[in-house]
């Protein structure tokens, strides 16, 4: 049987061990900051198995994302800590509703009117992510029920191509791509929007850019930098990164498959992060 369950309200729920793991951490760790920072599953009961809902495991995820960027645990524990907006937990609740009922058409409505009344940023850490995880959550339990997952991601990214922010000018241009072997181009998607939302120049690639057409694109367009995505370590291909070496640009990997640090190279580990970084 699946350690994967619903809840009274249907609600997929993590135990602390697939969280530790989703996060490669420790299940100590998950304790540590659940005891001194109060960052653990919400509804967890005393003397109960602790339960972690789609919403906790983003929140950890995000804690342990800034942890990684160099704050302080405790500061990252008040970050991810902020209370939530009621009106976007009811839209992650209907989006939920929308991907399970594989209505794509109302997931596309939520989603856009998420993105024009809160901005990307926000949308996506305390919105799009948490129902990703739930959708992957919802597989553990039935792994014939991926069409969820393809319906929500499809509208995540229909909604985010409709952002629409004309770019300033004379802002410096950032290049993105995924690497030769990478397909998954959410990350990319997400960041490409957010950066548009704050006026950011933005070409996008895609997925699977060999590296020969990656230097040749920035032959042509002379980017101020280069995002390359990996989404598992894979497809973290290094050779990439160093052919890009000859240009004077930024080069900044993104993406859960980037594991460790390139001389020379700066890494994002989460959007903020690589808003902050690009966006200013």
């Amino acid at each position: 049987m699946s350690s994967v369950d619903g809840g009274p309200t249907g609600r997929a729920v993590w135990t602390a061990g697939q969280v530790a793991r989703h996060l490669r951490i420790a299940e100590s760790t998950l304790r540590s900051w659940h005891r001194r920072y109060g960052v653990g599953p919400q509804a967890s009961r005393p003397g109960s198995y602790r339960r972690y809902t789609a919403e906790d495991v983003a929140r950890l995820q995000q804690m342990h994302e800034l942890i990684q960027a160099g704050m302080l645990p405790s500061e990252a524990a008040t970050t991810v800590s902020a209370p939530v907006n009621r009106p976007l937990d009811e839209s992650l609740t209907e989006v939920l509703a929308a991907a399970r009922s594989l209505d794509s058409s109302r997931c596309l409505a939520v989603l856009e009117h998420a993105f024009t009344e809160r901005g990307v940023v926000e949308v996506w850490e305390r919105l799009c992510r948490p129902a990703v995880l739930a959708v992957e959550a919802d597989q553990r339990g039935d792994p014939d029920c991926v069409d969820r997952e393809h319906v929500l991601s499809w509208a995540i990214a229909a909604a985010l191509h409709r952002v629409d922010r004309p770019a300033a000018s004379g802002r410096p241009l950032v290049l993105l791509a995924c690497t030769d072997t990478e397909q998954h181009t959410l990350g990319l998607e997400v960041l490409a929007a957010a950066l548009a939302e704050r006026r950011t120049t933005v070409r996008m690639l895609g997925a699977a850019v060999p590296t020969s057409t990656l230097v040749h694109a920035v032959a042509a367009a002379r980017p101020a930098a280069v995002v390359l995505w990996s989404q598992v370590p894979l497809t973290a291909r290094v050779e990439a990164v160093r052919a890009l070496g000859a240009f004077p640009l930024r080069r900044v990997t993104a993406g859960p498959g980037w594991r460790r640090r390139l001389s020379g190279v700066e890494r994002v580990v989460s959007l903020p992060a690589a808003v902050a970084l690009l966006g200013s």
